[in-house]
């Protein structure tokens, strides 16, 4: 298979809603908000967009503290750390002005452990005035919602969506080097229920059974009744 981020609706959808934070005028809000249950690419997504606009990338963890959250970001712009958080809040903004970086803070359920974190990334996006973009699960968007501080300066949220057939079948133009037809695809996308980490694993697996067989093409008849993934059943509800 191929390596490469495919354009899903998801993908223009977070595109667009990038573009329109950047380009908001002086004084607007720019933060912005990609919500979704695990499994549906945000983080890959996230990446693509990292890698295309030079931002700071961060992944909180469970045990980030405010000061930890800052020596990360700190870390990516490979700058010196200080003991004074007040300090190194202001370093990360002189930085992020300077080279007009966006910031992207995956995992963000975690910065609502310690309201303080939330705070803090709301002072990184108030004093540098450049995009500071939360990721994280469904429940995160009802989680910003309650803090409205925060809510207010949320300008673009974009939610990713199951992926419909029509994706399922770019993606597989785009990543396969064999073809699929179109009732397996079928098959998969149903058994997927709209995940793309499930549907890309389905199809590594359909590949690698085609090419050991000699096959340039694979239906569903030949694939039978094999299970495209380890998980059958797929409840993404409150993930």
């Amino acid at each position: 298979m191929r390596y490469t981020v495919v354009a899903t609706k998801n993908i223009i959808s977070l595109s667009s809603g990038f573009q329109s934070s950047q380009q908001r005028e002086q004084g607007i809000p720019k933060m912005g908000l990609i919500y979704a249950p695990t499994g549906f690419g945000k983080t890959t997504a996230a990446a693509w967009l990292v890698n295309r606009e030079n931002g700071i990338y961060v992944r909180a963890v469970s045990v980030w503290s405010p000061m930890t959250m800052l020596m990360a970001i700190a870390s990516e712009l490979s700058l010196a750390t200080s003991r004074y958080p007040a300090k190194l809040l202001q370093m990360i903004v002189d930085q992020m002005k300077l080279n007009q970086r966006p910031l992207f803070i995956d995992e963000a359920d975690y910065l609502f452990h310690n309201p303080r974190m939330i705070d803090a990334a709301r002072d990184i996006h108030d004093l540098s005035e450049l995009p500071v973009w939360l990721i994280g699960s469904q429940k995160l968007e009802k989680q910003i919602a309650q803090r409205k501080i925060v809510a207010g300066r949320i300008s673009e949220w974009v939610k990713f969506l199951p992926c419909d057939l029509a994706d399922t079948h770019l993606l597989a133009k785009e990543l396969c080097l064999i073809e699929i037809q179109a009732d397996l695809l079928e098959q998969l996308h149903k058994a997927a229920q709209g995940s793309i980490r499930l549907i890309t694993v389905g199809l590594s697996r359909i590949e690698a059974t085609a090419r050991l067989q000699q096959w340039d093409t694979i239906k569903a008849q030949q694939w039978g009744n094999q299970p495209f993934f380890f998980t059958r059943q797929v409840d993404y509800q409150d993930k």
